[in-house]
């Protein structure tokens, strides 16, 4: 059983568009690191190798990544065992992401960035098409900021009618504590984020309707050079979750992920290999 394939996509459903502040401003952050680690190290190519619990190989899984050799395109290719095959175009401008294109089983996401004069992000339009339904849909997001640079709050504004304002406050350190979001002035929807001593998001909690509490999406644990060295995902719709543990090599490239699910029980790994 592709076991370690089949809690990816439970965990991930439902969790890509929400924290704007993490997935748009935290997410977009540690993209450009990475790629520019890749840059400095003179990667060109990377491979990903998923595991079982027994060790044995996930089959029909394929995920390569390449490079061009200017650093302005990266091609990122997903295969799993049912065939499905997704495809993903990132190119680059000025060391920072500038358009991606997402192809898979017939639905096209494009998104395109636009960044202010000092590099934050200023906008953020995703298109989608289904070719089959010929169905269209765009999502814009507008960010504005405060004199010092956090974020005020963003404009989400689907298929151009409607909006949703997100708005965020800070606690006494000047760090995002709060993300609400508002639609004619009322909030449905707040989540809450939490750091360590270091200033580095260790996590991201709402209220859980089904659990009538407030419970973490995420949480981030970090080795001595602030890298993320572990990830907790909790489920949306139960009390299940998902342990990430990242392994670095010298270069700070990761190597490896373990995945754990509820006491401490190994799911699989995925391990990944360079070429410059």
């Amino acid at each position: 059983m592709k076991i370690l394939f089949c809690c990816l996509c439970f965990f991930m459903v439902g969790s890509l568009f929400s924290q704007y502040y993490y997935n748009d401003l935290i997410s977009l952050q540690q993209g450009t690191e990475q790629y520019k680690l890749f840059r400095s190290n003179r990667i060109h190519k990377i491979k990903a190798t998923s595991f079982e619990a027994d060790n044995s190989p996930t089959e029909g899984f394929v995920l390569e990544q390449e490079i061009s050799l200017d650093g302005k395109k990266i091609t990122l290719s997903t295969q799993v065992s049912n065939g499905r095959a997704t495809v993903t175009q990132r190119t680059f401008e000025l060391g920072r992401p500038k358009k991606s294109v997402n192809s898979s089983n017939g639905i096209e996401t494009k998104t395109e960035y636009s960044y202010l004069e000092n590099g934050q992000l200023q906008k953020m339009l995703i298109a989608t098409t289904d070719t089959a339904m010929k169905v269209q849909s765009s999502e814009l997001h507008i960010w504005n900021y405060d004199q010092l640079g956090l974020p005020l709050y963003m404009l989400k504004i689907k298929n151009n009618i409607d909006t949703i304002r997100v708005e965020f406050t800070k606690d006494e350190a000047g760090l995002i504590a709060e993300e609400k979001w508002k639609k004619k002035d009322k909030t449905f929807e707040t989540y809450y984020y939490y750091y360590d001593n270091q200033q580095h998001l260790t996590d991201i909690v709402r209220f859980n309707t089904k659990l009538k509490n407030l419970v973490p999406d995420f949480q981030f644990e970090y080795d001595e050079k602030g890298r993320i060295s572990k990830m907790t995902q909790i489920s949306l719709s139960s009390s299940n979750y998902l342990i990430w543990i990242n392994t670095y090599n010298e270069k700070g490239l990761k190597v490896k992920e373990t995945a754990y699910a509820k006491e401490k029980k190994l799911v699989g790994s995925i391990v990944y290999s360079y070429e410059q």
